[in-house]
């Protein structure tokens, strides 16, 4: 409304009527919040005196001391709880493996609703592993949704969509059409925090298409409020302002004050953006408030930053930091605690590593056990069977001795025959292959003794340039230079070498192998060394290979004795004997 030209008295007028509408508002909240609490009241009180007059501890009474932890949810997580470990006491004892699996489920959760998630999470994980005993499909497709709750709030996406696609698929399977929509809602939220606008919205408006169809009033509430938060952040402020209202209308018939409270700021937010900033200082101090009374701290922050927002628009700069004090005292706080829990869960989800990999070590103990015991009794079967079959065979044979040994007598004598000609013929193969490798030998030994003559050419022209180049003719100069660089190209041309290498493996099979598996770092000069070392060359024949100096051999030499790792009284040559032969 523009104040710049009414009076005095339609402001007041005008002040009176808002504040009565928004009186009889809240007093209509108010009203649908005590009578839900009311009628929640009564059930709780009706199950407690069903409990009191069950005196038997038997299954029966599991079932009530479940319902009534059940029931405790939204109004107590203390009093869930209690109930729930007396039901888990109870079922422990009677081996009453239902009451377990909700048991654990009740606590779980209740332990996430004060948000000690590391707690939840094994009390969850519990339940989920006594429903898949019982083969309970919608026990396993809720506490699939509750461990991903969980993991959301642990900020854990990943792992939290993980466990909301798998229940969805089981409540698909089961048809729950309201489970399902409730998934969709807590996928949408997590869309939001992801800033995935366009699948959140799709998440968030079929979810509430289900509720609606379904006439699930929480569930309605809860998408209302998932899709006014997503509107916000888009900046379409009327959008937000009916899914926020909506959300408030309906959470107040089911009593849900984690969702009113929410709600509150949210909407105070909405009136602060829309410059109705009396209406948004009522709505947000109804929401601190609130959070306070419940020890809902995230909610308490975020009621701080939007308040330090509102009072810096309305030019009170010393409330605002007043706020912004609070705000930042409080983020700490809850920054602190957070972290905590990070560490706790991680420091839990390494002790349930542990305990899977001991329970998946005992399972397979337990097989590898049975294997055993199975192959025993088949031994001994086994062994029976043969024995009886010797037994028999053995009388046969005691017929059949004589004209056995008698033909064992010819085989013996036939088989020495035939041994006496293969050692005949493993002799003259040996002979072919030592002829063979002598061969290759001498082939070897020519083709180096070539190799030395071929070097020792190109040394004296290397030398023969040498004393031309004392000429002072800057033709001949540039002549000698071409020639020294030709020579030097081709002095120890690598195709001479593969050639030295090809017939050389070819004569001493597997040397290079088992030099090189033994010594990985030698080089390929070392290897050049070892080969000329193998062939009994001295120092100057292998200086005239390499086209070395005698002085260079020996440095080689000695650098190569001490990668061999060899002692000083060591021969090289020696050393290559025994592992070619080795």
């Amino acid at each position: 409304m523009n104040f710049s030209n009414v009076s005095l008295c339609q402001i007041e007028r005008y002040l009176v009527i808002k504040n009565l509408t928004v009186g009889i508002v809240i007093g209509v909240l108010f009203s649908l919040n005590l009578t839900y609490a009311v009628e929640k009241t009564k059930t709780i009180d009706s199950l407690l005196q069903q409990l009191n007059l069950h005196k038997e501890n038997d299954m029966a009474r599991v079932d009530l001391l479940n319902a009534i932890g059940f029931e405790y949810w939204i109004i107590n997580a203390n009093e869930s709880i209690v109930f729930g470990k007396k039901a888990l006491r109870l079922s422990s004892t009677l081996s009453y493996v239902d009451g377990l699996a909700k048991a654990n489920r009740i606590i779980g959760v209740a332990h996430w609703a004060q948000g000690n998630l590391n707690r939840a999470l094994e009390y969850l994980n519990t339940s989920h592993e006594f429903y898949k005993k019982i083969q309970d499909r919608t026990g396993l497709a809720n506490t699939r949704l509750n461990i991903g709750m969980v993991y959301a709030d642990l900020k854990e996406y990943e792992k939290a969509l993980h466990h909301y696609e798998q229940a969805i698929n089981e409540f698909t399977a089961l048809g729950l059409k309201g489970r399902i929509a409730t998934t969709f809602t807590k996928i949408g939220t997590i869309l939001i925090e992801q800033h995935k606008d366009a699948e959140a919205l799709q998440y968030l408006t079929d979810a509430l298409q289900m509720h609606i169809a379904n006439n699930f009033t929480y569930g309605i509430a809860e998408a209302h409020n998932r899709l006014g938060v997503l509107y916000l952040h888009k900046n379409e402020i009327e959008q937000a302002s009916y899914h926020i209202k909506k959300s408030m209308e309906l959470g107040s018939v089911v009593n849900d004050i984690d969702g009113l409270t929410n709600n509150l700021i949210i909407y105070g937010k909405i009136l602060r953006l829309s410059d109705h900033l009396d209406q948004a200082v009522i709505k947000l101090n109804k929401g601190l408030e609130l959070a306070k009374e419940n020890n809902l701290k995230k909610y308490e922050l975020s009621a701080y930053d939007e308040l330090k927002e509102l009072k810096k628009q309305q030019y009170k700069p010393e409330e605002a930091l007043l706020f912004y004090d609070k705000y930042v005292t409080l983020k700490d706080s809850l920054f602190n605690s957070e972290k905590s829990k990070q560490i706790a869960y991680l420091e839990f989800e390494n002790e349930l590593d542990r305990k899977d990999k001991e329970l998946l070590a005992l399972k397979a103990q337990e097989k590898k056990d049975s294997l055993i015991k199975i192959i025993l009794i088949l031994g001994f079967i086994i062994i029976s069977i043969c024995g009886y079959i010797i037994f028999i065979i053995s009388k046969q044979r005691a017929k059949k001795s004589k004209e056995l040994s008698a033909k064992n007598q010819e085989l013996l004598e036939s088989a020495y025959i035939l041994t006496q000609k293969d050692l005949e013929n493993s002799e003259l193969k040996q002979q072919e292959l030592k002829r063979q490798l002598d061969f290759k030998n001498k082939e070897l030994t020519s083709y180096t003794l070539n190799f030395i003559k071929k070097n020792e050419v190109v040394q004296q022209l290397k030398s023969t340039i040498q004393d031309i180049k004392k000429s002072s003719s800057i033709e001949e100069d540039k002549l000698i230079a071409d020639l020294n660089k030709i020579i030097r190209k081709n002095l120890s041309i690598d195709r001479d070498w593969e050639d030295f290498t090809r017939f050389f493996e070819d004569a001493h099979q597997g040397f290079y192998t088992k030099l090189k598996s033994k010594h990985q770092d030698l080089s390929t000069n070392d290897l050049k060394i070892c080969s000329l070392v193998r062939l009994n060359l001295n120092i100057k024949e292998t200086a005239s290979i390499l086209g070395i100096s005698p002085e260079s051999v020996k440095t080689a030499r000695y650098r190569l004795r001490k990668k061999l790792g060899l002692d000083p009284q060591q021969e090289i040559l020696t050393y290559l004997l025994q592992l070619e032969q080795g």
